[in-house]
């Protein structure tokens, strides 16, 4: 068996927390997200510095990244860090994670070999920390290990087209495992899978307040810094409303009615594994364009900045849609809609980057306005029980 190759400290009966157990997300979880902050800030710079190369190398970054970083989700969920060996390894994993970020700005630029090896060390401990609780997480391990070879591939190999081939491959591998693996054997608990993906999502939208920090410092406290500063917090702040006040309430709703554990996998699978790359991959294309805003709000944006504000809101909001689609949740549509009304957007772009973001907020707004009156009155009313009438005695 497994368990007699691993060594004694290591290994440990492991007990899936029940649905009813009160199971939440840890500080050291908490902790451990802290490096997703580094890392959308490296993404963030890259699209920044190059937008058309930047946003290719980043999606193809984050698609594995993600699904790897998301798989930390799963693993606490199953095996949470209450003992002092697993708090070890998840710290060792977190410095992993750390070398992937510091690597992140010069992957394809310098095939910086340190991001693989990074990926190599977050894809071992997860690997073996998670063959703890089943054995049928196996072909999993092995598919994130040929993706991981597939990063040192790319980082060792030439520059141009041939590393962004491997990467891909990277990011096919992982994704495509849900195609050959059964979902069986693997439990989740409701409550605290979809508590952490929110609060990396919370983590990436905190990203945004720091770019405006960060973009404004030492410029003058004028309208060019206040006007981007306001309305960039404004649609973060409508896009936390978004995600937050109905989808992942609904979405821990909809997992803890999901009886079946293959069905529920599947559904978080779909719904906070798939359906957040967007969400994810919106925010940083959101904040990269917010960063060349910050001190030009009255400036006309240039051809290549334009689509980056809106494109960011869009990609957000398709993202949600398709977390409201795994989890049938209402109202999915309208999401597709107002990512279209957003989109167009970006022709305001010439007139300024401040009437741009403007428009973004406004639009976003009275779609999330429209959504919630449309919420109230499909909600079925609950009408009070008629007294029984008094008997004459009484």
């Amino acid at each position: 068996m497994l368990a007699n190759r691993l060594p004694r400290w290591f290994v440990e009966r492991v007990e899936p927390a029940k649905d009813e157990d009160d199971l939440r997300v840890s500080t050291l979880e908490l902790f451990f997200d802290l490096v997703f902050v580094f890392i959308v800030t490296q993404f963030t710079w890259v699209i920044a510095h190059d937008p058309a190369a930047g946003i290719v190398q980043t999606t193809l970054m984050l698609g594995f990244l993600w699904w790897m970083f998301a798989g930390y989700s799963w693993l606490t969920n199953v095996i949470p860090p209450v003992r002092p060996a697993r708090r070890v390894l998840i710290l060792c994993a977190m410095a992993g994670w750390l070398l992937v970020g510091l690597s992140v700005p010069t992957a394809f630029a310098d095939g910086d070999i340190w991001i693989a090896v990074g990926m190599l060390i977050a894809v071992v401990i997860h690997g073996l920390m998670y063959l703890q609780a089943t054995r049928t997480f196996g072909p999993v391990f092995a598919a994130n290990l040929a993706a991981v070879a597939a990063v040192f591939a790319a980082q060792l190999g030439p520059d141009g087209w041939w590393r962004y081939l491997l990467w891909a491959a990277a990011v096919a591998i992982v994704w495509s495992v849900p195609i050959f693996h059964s979902q069986r054997g693997l439990t989740l608990h409701p409550g605290h899978i979809t508590e952490r993906h929110g609060l990396v999502v919370i983590v990436a939208l905190g990203e945004s307040v720091i770019a405006i920090a960060m973009a404004g410092t030492g410029l003058p406290v004028d309208r060019d810094l206040i006007l981007p500063t306001v309305l960039g917090l404004v649609v973060a702040a409508c896009l936390w409303w978004a995600l937050f006040s109905r989808d992942l309430p609904g979405t821990e709703a909809a997992l803890e009615a999901a009886t079946d554990p293959v069905d529920r996998v599947r559904r978080v699978l779909a719904g906070l594994s798939y359906s957040f790359i967007p969400v994810l991959l919106g925010i940083i294309v959101f904040v990269a364009g917010l960063k060349h805003s910050v001190g030009h709000a009255t400036e006309p944006l240039e051809a290549e900045w334009t689509l980056l504000q809106p494109g960011g809101v869009a990609l957000f909001l398709l993202g949600t849609a398709g977390l409201r689609a795994s989890m049938r949740l209402p109202s999915r549509l309208g999401r597709v809609a107002l990512a279209a009304a957003v989109l167009p957007l970006a022709f305001l772009g010439p007139v300024s980057a401040a009437v741009q973001l403007a428009a973004i907020a406004a639009v976003l707004a009275a779609g999330l306005a429209v959504e919630r009156r449309r919420a109230r009155s499909a909600a079925p009313t609950v009408r009070s029980a008629p007294r029984p009438a008094e008997s004459p005695a009484a």
